[in-house]
């Protein structure tokens, strides 16, 4: 094996971990193939200057991957893996590695291979996209070593300051208190025994009345009680889908629809959108194909995720017209309307549930968001038939909803409180998209970059300028103290797009953060363009301070 390993002792990455790294880069580089040999420990420690513990804490970690393996007096090979698979299942980039002489093109290309080979394999080993981005954000904290420091924007998070916990508190006592009074009056312990599947009856016959506010008055029997949009969609996948069949999507798409359809072997085709969502000229010639076409369309028509874009009151009455025309199935998700922030006096669009007159319309409703993500709270609203099939299906794997939790979340959504909350968590979350977009246009201008105006929600999505790779902008966006959450990650496998993005997490940041978080990618990006003194030169003195 003549491939040369090279250590940085001068970075905050460890030894074991830059080894295990570059290993894995090889790989996907097709300079590693499955069957080939890695050189003992102790000769590899030897070669690289370091101690055999550095070189063994690699392997060990390579093996617990599944990238490598071997038995005692027998050495350590290359084992079928994710990263082999990728190396034959992509062509090189930039062509043949060792073609390229001692350049500083030809070393600076190869660079470009190592992160793509790092970056790349790295991904190779997740199972889900979730996966990734949470691997991605260990990686940059590796990278940089400093928790305090790093500003992460690729959360997608709401703001933990807003979360009413105190009176969340109230809510879970009083509930508490009214639930015993009933038992009492109850004579015995039924209440508390195993309900309907649908969930609490007193719950689902309020939020009847509470999605007046999106257009629609479901009835008590067409709602069932979950844990979030998550296990609602993933219910509809297994139960309304089979494994082979194929659906509409956004492009780009929410991160765990993604997850949740490729994991049940459904495939996805893409619909793009635009400042006022879903291309429905786009969705209408998919329609219109003669193949066998999706029976099914995901969409988030509120604070589209990531882009954070709402698809227009127009075209979501175009959309239940296209749907009654070729007997589609549409999906609403539905997390945060309610932090709808466009112009002042500018309601939000009505629910596209509202405009459905055939039970077409499926709609998931979370409450995470809108009060803290580990309530672990929503429902689906739809037509009886499908509603008995998901109830059916969810019966295999679940009972209905914690009463307790339920009788809580009634107390906290039917105080006067919750709206008031609701209207401080909109100001907040505009003020804090005002000053991410006026930043973008300072700290970027000139940089070839576009992005979108988020109407609700908690994020937008950059565009990168079209010549640099994500995965470039991430690793070196990361020595800088800056985490990103790359575009790839919200494309189904199917995408033909390929302009390079990221997306922006505004919520969870103080504009102090979001400052000095679009100065560090400011000056990422100006030295991937123009060099390394080109992005200091823009950066602030204090690029590394914690905010």
């Amino acid at each position: 094996m003549s491939i040369t390993f090279s250590l940085d002792k001068s970075t905050r990455t460890l030894l074991y971990q830059q080894l295990a790294e570059q290993i894995k880069g090889a790989i996907v580089r097709g300079e590693l193939t499955e069957g080939m040999q890695l050189p003992p420990v102790r000769r590899l420690a030897a070669d690289l200057g370091v101690s055999t513990t550095t070189v063994a804490q690699a392997y060990d970690l390579l093996a617990s991957e599944g990238v490598i393996g071997g038995h005692v007096g027998r050495g350590t090979y290359i084992l079928s893996s994710p990263l082999t698979a990728l190396a034959r299942a992509r062509a090189p980039f930039g062509g043949d590695p060792h073609a390229q002489g001692g350049s500083v093109a030809g070393a600076f290309q190869r660079q470009r291979q190592d992160w793509a080979a790092s970056w790349l394999g790295g991904l190779a080993l997740q199972t889900s996209r979730a996966g990734q981005l949470q691997w991605l954000t260990q990686r940059a904290l590796e990278r940089w070593g400093d928790p305090a420091t790093m500003i992460n924007l690729s959360s997608g998070y709401p703001d933990v300051s807003l979360f009413p916990i105190e009176r969340w508190e109230r809510s879970m006592a009083r509930a508490g208190q009214l639930l015993a009074e009933e038992v009492r009056r109850a004579s015995g312990l039924q209440v508390l025994q195993y309900g309907s599947t649908l969930g609490d009856e007193a719950l689902r016959s309020y939020l009847c009345q509470y999605f007046t506010r999106f257009g629609f008055h479901p009835e008590p029997q067409e709602i069932l009680l979950t844990s979030g949009n998550q296990q609602g969609l993933d219910l509809v996948a297994r139960v309304l889908l089979t494994p082979g069949e194929s659906v509409f999507i956004e492009e780009p798409a929410y991160l765990a629809a993604l997850d949740i359809f490729e994991q049940q072997r459904i495939a996805c085709q893409p619909i793009p959108i635009d400042e006022e969502g879903l291309r429905l000229d786009l969705l209408e010639q998919a329609l219109e194909a003669p193949a066998v076409r999706p029976r099914l369309l995901c969409v988030v028509p509120t604070a589209h995720s990531p882009t954070g874009v709402t698809l227009s009151r127009e075209r979501r009455q175009r959309l239940v017209e296209l749907a009654s025309r070729y007997n589609l199935l549409i999906v609403e998700d539905d997390y945060c309307s309610e932090l709808f922030y466009s112009e002042a006096g500018c309601e939000p669009p009505p629910a596209l549930r509202s405009f459905d007159r055939e039970g077409r319309v499926i709609y998931l409703k979370s409450f995470n968001k809108l009060i803290f993500p580990t309530l672990r709270f929503g429902c689906i609203v739809a037509a009886p038939p499908i509603l008995a099939r998901l109830v059916e299906g969810q019966q295999a794997f679940a009972r209905g909803a914690s009463l307790p939790l339920a009788r809580a979340l009634l107390e906290h959504l039917s105080d006067s409180a919750f709206e008031e909350e609701l209207c401080c968590c909109r100001q907040e979350y505009r003020r804090r998209r005002d000053v991410l977009l006026n930043l973008l246009e300072e700290e970027l201008a000139g940089l070839d970059c576009r992005w979108t105006i988020p109407t609700a929600g908690f994020n937008l999505l950059l565009w990168l300028p079209p010549h640099l790779q994500e995965y470039e902008v991430i690793e070196k966006a990361a020595d800088r103290g800056l985490l990103l959450a790359p575009g790839q990650l919200f494309r189904a496998e199917s995408s033909q797009q390929q302009c390079p993005s990221v997306r922006l997490t505004f919520a969870d940041k103080s504009p102090e953060q979001l400052r000095e978080g679009i100065k560090r990618l400011s000056s990422t990006l100006r030295a991937l363009l123009y060099g390394s003194n080109a992005g200091q030169s823009q950066a602030s003195p204090d690029l590394f301070t914690a905010v």
